[in-house]
């Protein structure tokens, strides 16, 4: 069986086959092949050979078992609870990445062009009133009509190898940079980001308070820190099932990269 599904997959490699077309014809074949070990394990039995016997029957059970899964996984919608794979995923690290999987868009800076090496991400807290602020600022850029609902342009096995990264993708996917933003330290020592449509109709979406690992109280005072730029994330989106992608619904929330340069 192992020998006809390496045949299957050398001949595979002259053509261009998508991982669930693959999938099937795998399913196929050992769905075939699997049925030997069950002879095989007869034969020991019926010679006396138990213990192997027993051996052979266990691995023909197992296997059964993965190919059962993989004809619900590759040739019907639904699913079980039995289902371990999720488990020896995240045993194994996820599920791999395809090589022709479109890579992520590219995030163009909206404040200026900063060395990869001179920026961090910052981490931002909204409160109640702040994330008002954001949740009305991305129904705004919905009407004006510049906020994307494509996923990114990616596919379903893109947007998989996303969510077992970071959870879920949102349809604005990588996110919608705001036509205008700006950090503030007041007089109190907190670090605000300041965003809207416009200057004029800026508002308060959050405080800075971490750049990196650094509190950004401590970041200022060896550093001058800048805003590279400020997305919006969140709203609807997917998570992965087995069989589909599900819809979800998340609070939007603000993502800021921050440059810094030391002081002199």
């Amino acid at each position: 069986m192992f020998t006809v599904l390496d045949l299957v997959n050398h001949y595979l490699g002259y053509f261009t086959t998508n991982s669930k077309t693959k999938g099937r014809i795998y399913t196929v074949v050992a769905a075939g092949g699997v049925w030997y070990l069950l002879y095989l394990a007869y034969r020991f039995f019926a010679n006396g050979r138990y213990l192997r016997g027993m051996f052979i029957a266990s691995l023909f059970v197992l296997l059964l078992y993965f190919v059962i899964l993989n004809i619900l996984y590759y040739f019907t919608q639904q699913t079980t609870k039995w289902d371990v794979s999720p488990h020896i995923e995240k045993i194994l690290g996820g599920p791999h990445l395809e090589e022709d999987t479109k890579k992520e868009s590219i995030i163009v800076p909206g404040n200026g062009i900063y060395q990869s090496q001179n920026v961090m991400t910052g981490v931002i807290q909204s409160d109640n009133i702040q994330q008002r602020h954001v949740t009305t600022l991305a129904q705004e850029l919905k009407q004006l009509g510049m906020m994307n609902s494509d996923y990114g342009h990616l596919g379903e096995q893109a947007q998989r190898q996303i969510i077992a990264q970071r959870d879920v993708i949102f349809a604005n996917h990588p996110g919608t940079l705001l036509p205008y933003f700006d950090m503030v330290v007041t007089a109190e020592g907190e670090t605000k980001i300041m965003g809207g449509v416009n200057q004029l109709q800026a508002h308060d979406l959050g405080t800075l308070t971490m750049v990196g690992m650094t509190p950004t109280n401590q970041a200022l005072s060896h550093y001058r820190l800048a805003l590279a730029s400020v997305l919006i994330t969140g709203g609807s989106g997917h998570q992965a099932t087995r069989t589909e992608l599900s819809d979800i619904e998340r609070p939007y929330k603000i993502q800021a990269v921050v440059a810094y340069d030391k002081k002199k």
